[in-house]
């Protein structure tokens, strides 16, 4: 900082220099001396004029001096720059892998924990406004939106996320749930999970159909899936199993 600070000095320094330096020589030039002007007056402002001209010189070399000074002040302030960005470089990708362990010690501890049972209150689907997300196409409110179902069902479904599509001319919406259980032996529990999000989104009147997938592992650790959709014409109708995969 105090680097940039200075170079920035050496250049006002300069400019207020060189003005200085070109509006005398332009001042000298442009005196005219009459033809009857006394001797003694000419050879004065011809001494005035070489003395200026010799200040020029000085000035010049002075300004290459500060240009120099400045030139090696913003050389070493980029090599420093560039120092500190390889720090924060390199502290970065230290937090990724970081970031990425942590990640993968939490999918490892969640997955070791057993599938919960849907509660019977529900999660609250019908709590979410789900009418703002037809207004203007409100990407913010719908990132938020699937961030805390990803949340909320992470108990119920395993490590999950959440994707909610749209239909701006129908008013109508589409959820998918994908994730993974970690184990097979939640198979049970994860379809009846399922059947009773189900159940409680009939309440979520524009939503017309919810996908779900969950990946699943057995007991010599061969990933399977298990996948089903659930579906409805109108909106006070109740979810109907329409497809299913094991």
């Amino acid at each position: 900082m105090i680097i940039n600070w200075m170079s920035v000095g050496l250049v006002i320094l300069i400019l207020i220099v060189w003005f200085r330096r070109m509006i005398i020589k332009v001042q000298l030039q442009r005196l005219n001396v009459p033809p009857n002007t006394p001797l003694s007056f000419q050879r004065k402002l011809e001494y005035v004029k070489q003395a200026e001209q010799e200040k020029h010189v000085s000035a010049l070399l002075f300004l290459t001096i500060f240009l120099a000074i400045g030139l090696l002040l913003t050389t070493y302030g980029l090599f420093q720059m560039e120092d500190q960005l390889h720090v924060v470089t390199e502290r970065t990708n230290q937090l990724k892998d970081e970031l990425y362990t942590l990640k993968k010690e939490q999918k490892q501890i969640i997955n070791k924990l057993p599938i919960k049972a849907y509660p019977a209150k529900g999660i609250g689907l019908k709590e979410y406004p789900w009418d703002d997300l037809f207004s203007e196409e409100n990407r913010e409110k719908q990132y938020e939106i699937e961030s805390d179902l990803s949340t909320k069902v992470s108990p119920y479904f395993g490590l999950s996320t959440t994707l909610i599509v749209l239909d701006i001319p129908t008013q109508t919406l589409n959820i998918a749930l994908a994730g993974d259980s970690g184990s097979e032996e939640n198979r049970q529990q994860i379809k009846d999970n399922v059947k009773a999000f189900a159940k409680e989104a009939k309440d979520v009147s524009k939503l017309t159909q919810i996908t779900f997938q969950m990946n699943l592992m057995n007991d010599k650790e061969k990933k399977k899936t298990y996948s089903c959709t659930f579906s409805r014409e109108k909106a006070d109708e109740e979810f109907t199993l329409i497809q299913e995969e094991e």
